[in-house]
């Protein structure tokens, strides 16, 4: 019997403010220490975390970003959007990816570790950086030309 699993990424992408972008661009991974840290914060320090969130990052403009990524994908078969999710379903490339877009960062879920939606959302923001704290994985967008 064979059994086949599908390994989930979850990515947490941040629009990272122009100051912390230079201080962090070649040192991204204190960029995600701190982003991580506040991930896993208790409670209690909630607080603290939104105040130190609000130093680093700031908000992403939703409706724009929804907008774009539609007129840009609506056309596309591979391409479908349902209660505020862009989805792409992609059985060529085996790309199942789904981008949710909300104010303070945008959620993707996908089966792969590059997916379409960070070419776009990389040409609509240079200041995006994104996480997957789940496997201690963190790039800025503008970085993935290199990585690819």
């Amino acid at each position: 019997m064979i059994i086949l699993v599908m390994v989930m990424r979850i990515y947490y992408i941040f629009n990272i403010k122009d100051e912390f972008v230079k201080l962090y661009r070649d040192y991204p991974s204190t960029l995600y220490g701190i982003l991580n840290h506040m991930y896993h914060m208790r409670d209690n320090d909630l607080t603290y975390g939104y105040n130190l969130f609000n130093q680093i990052a700031l908000p992403i403009d939703k409706e724009k970003i929804d907008r774009d990524i539609f007129v840009m994908l609506h056309n596309k078969m591979i391409y479908s959007k349902k209660d505020g999710e862009h989805i792409i379903n992609d059985l060529y490339k085996d790309d199942v990816s789904i981008l949710k877009v909300k104010h303070t960062h945008i959620l993707l879920n996908s089966n792969k570790s590059y997916t379409e939606f960070f070419r776009i959302l990389e040409s609509e923001n240079p200041n995006l950086f994104a996480c997957d704290f789940l496997n201690s994985d963190y790039f800025f967008l503008t970085k993935l030309k290199t990585l690819v």
